[in-house]
Parts: structure tokens; C-alpha cells; sequence
């Protein structure tokens, strides 16, 4: 198994002015892991601009301790939105928002092109992780979250509440997500990231006395105060909830999650 496995593109879809949806296919006998669930984690490398393969190979020759004198490529953090054929086809979505090499790469993507996928481990690591007595969930994303957002939704079990606010750039943004969940969803329009409108749509939020669970994704600096209200005056326990910086406002690359 290598450190960073080749996939090619095999499908590109459009599902609203924010979001592109990318089907990749495994090229060679290696599989994502089926195992998965929610909001699990992939680390995808991108061709260099201008180019159309990624070079898998710099990685792995950096995995296995060879000194690599060369630029890095360039490589950022992502959320698996499906997995098909038992592992053999995925798609991941990406936000696009006119700069970035991961977004300026989703704009013109195509089929044909290979994006290079870590493989660290054999089995699929997700930062939702419901606890079994959970009778009710708060999910909180921006666009860059909304992808796990979505699968969890898709994944809830039947009849489990669920409140869903979401804020995305435009109205054609919103999505209509099949769930067995009983969802209630507020979608919020709003330009996100140090202006982001989810900090205070939390602080209205009134939360059932029974066990539950918030899960919260979105830029660095509303994720700590969405994750600061929930522990203060909401008084949810430290293992109820997770918030996670999936970018930061004015930085760019893949320390923290940095979606570009």
C-alpha cells in the first residue's frame, strides 16, 4: 500500500454556484475503505497549475524517508462525500470561491485528470462520532462543512431531530438532502468566514434537556465561538460536541484543515 495513491477523475458535476462534486476512481488495485462514515477525512495532492496529474510520487518518496529537494506539491485537507463500488469510486465536493489551488483546480477539472489520495491508514477516520445515547443532534457548517454535513444527514438513523443551520453565499446554494432524520433546517445567506452569521444563529438556539450531540464545521475563528457558547451557556459536555476550524480567514494551505 502507498503513502499517496493515484485517482482519476471520472465525473464532474455542478451541484450549486458554490460547490463542485468530483467522482474519482482508483486507478491500480487500491481502495478507500468502506468503512466510513460522515464527515471522515481525506487528504487529497493537486497537479501544479497547468498541469492535470498530480505527483503521487513525492510523497511517497518523502513517506519513505528519501530527501526530496524540491518544491512540495501542492496537497490540502478534505471531507469523503460518498463512497462507491466498495471503495473503488468516491466523490469529494469542492468549495469554490475564485481563488485557491484546490478551488482554481475544481473550477477546470475534468475527466482524465489524477489528484493524488493519502492513504495513512487502512481504515477511515471521521470527527463525528455520535454518542449511543444521543437523542438529538446540532449541526452547524459553512460551505466548506456542508459536504459532512450532508452524508451525516443522509446517514442519520430514522426519527432522530436534527437541527441543521447552514450558511452558504447564495439562495441556488441551498440543497434538498434525503435523510431518514427529522430535520429542521435554517439556511443562512451570508458572506462567512470573520462576518459569518452561524455564531450568533447558535446563540439562538435553545437545546433539549436530554442527551445530545453538536457537531460543528466551518472557518477557525467562528467554530471557537460557536464551540465557547456550547460549552458556557448552553452547558454541553466536552464530549457532546466537536467544532473543527476547517479553514482560517486570511490563510491559505493545509495547517489546520485550510480548504482552498
Amino acid at each position: 500500500m502507498a503513502f499517496c495513491e493515484p485517482a482519476e477523475v471520472v465525473r464532474v458535476i455542478r451541484v450549486s454556484p458554490s460547490l463542485i462534486r468530483v467522482r474519482l476512481r482508483a486507478v491500480g488495485e487500491w481502495r478507500w475503505p468502506a468503512d466510513g462514515r460522515g464527515d471522515e477525512r481525506v487528504d487529497v495532492a493537486f497537479p501544479w497549475p497547468g498541469e492535470t496529474r498530480a505527483d503521487v510520487t513525492y510523497f511517497n518518496r518523502e513517506h519513505d524517508g528519501d530527501v526530496v529537494d524540491e518544491a512540495e506539491p501542492p496537497w490540502r485537507h478534505y471531507t469523503m462525500r460518498a463512497v462507491h463500488d466498495g471503495g473503488r469510486e468516491f466523490d469529494i465536493e469542492f468549495a469554490v470561491h475564485g481563488s485557491g489551488v484546490a478551488s482554481a483546480w475544481a473550477e477546470q477539472a475534468e475527466p482524465g485528470q489524477v489528484l493524488g489520495i493519502f492513504r495513512g491508514s487502512a481504515v477511515s477516520h471521521a470527527y463525528h462520532v455520535l454518542p449511543a445515547d444521543a437523542q438529538w443532534q446540532l449541526l452547524v457548517a459553512d460551505t466548506t462543512g456542508l459536504p459532512g454535513l450532508a452524508r451525516i444527514v443522509e446517514e442519520l438513523p430514522a426519527g432522530m431531530p436534527v437541527h441543521a443551520i447552514v450558511e452558504v453565499p447564495c439562495d441556488e446554494d441551498r440543497r434538498e438532502i434525503a435523510t431518514r432524520g427529522d430535520v429542521e433546517w435554517t439556511w443562512i445567506i451570508g458572506s462567512g468566514g470573520l462576518d459569518s452569521a452561524l455564531p450568533a444563529a447558535v446563540e439562538s438556539v435553545s437545546l433539549p434537556e436530554t442527551p445530545g450531540y453538536a457537531w460543528v464545521a466551518c472557518e477557525s475563528a467562528a467554530a471557537r465561538t460557536i464551540r465557547s457558547h456550547l460549552r458556557g451557556p448552553l452547558r454541553q459536555p466536552r464530549n457532546r460536541h466537536r467544532a473543527i476550524g476547517f479553514w482560517t480567514a486570511g490563510k491559505v494551505g493545509h495547517d489546520g484543515r485550510g480548504n482552498d
